[in-house]
């Protein structure tokens, strides 16, 4: 198991479910307006989507801090 050295699995974890919840709110208040079931469930894949595009952006974060840390060396 990898160790998180730059203490950002947390904040990843926050960001990627603060990003979903917009997401699908926003698929929500969209389905009561329009009684669409499509745009309420393309929304949700689009938060779960989301989700995983956020994590993986840290993930990336990390790699570039992990290569300034040892260009520091």
């Amino acid at each position: 198991m990898q160790q998180d050295t730059h203490k950002t699995k947390r904040l990843a974890n926050i960001v990627a479910v603060v990003f979903s919840a917009v997401i699908a709110a926003l698929g929500v208040a969209g389905y009561q307006r329009t009684d669409d079931p499509l745009q309420l469930m393309l929304f949700l894949g689009l938060a779960c989507l989301g989700y995983f595009i956020v994590l993986l952006l840290f993930k990336g974060i990390n790699k570039m801090l992990d290569s300034l840390d040892d260009s520091v060396k």
